[in-house]
């Protein structure tokens, strides 16, 4: 559950990053052929994404783990390739929020026990 979780949000960050490819004019240029191919892939790879994150939920218990950890490894990934790939200005802030939001998806998916939520 967990690999298939993390695989889901890595695919939707490639899925992404390709459609964002196909709208830059220094990739596809005048081509309609290489804006297809990419449009093309992008879905492809989206589809993987959901199949992924698809058979992690059927894999778990509930339905907040997987949409936690695919949404953790996302995010993460999506800001690591802006500023790799797309040269996009990342500041220690944003690192701090990401970390923050991160710790708070993690407190949500976070194992309750039976005497703990009864007393709530």
């Amino acid at each position: 559950m967990l690999y298939e979780a993390f695989m889901a949000g890595v695919w939707s960050s490639l899925g992404s990053t390709v459609g964002k490819l196909s709208g830059t004019h220094t990739v596809v240029g005048d081509s309609y052929l290489i804006w297809a191919g990419l449009l093309i892939l992008m879905v492809l790879v989206n589809t993987w994404g959901c199949r992924c994150y698809l058979r992690s939920l059927d894999a778990a218990t509930n339905s907040v783990a997987p949409t936690v950890i695919s949404s953790a490894s996302s995010y993460i990934l999506s800001g690591i390739i802006g500023v790799v790939l797309f040269n996009e200005v990342s500041s220690i802030t944003w690192w701090l929020g990401t970390a923050l939001i991160v710790q708070g998806l993690a407190l949500v998916a976070r194992h309750q026990n039976k005497s703990n939520a009864q007393s709530d």
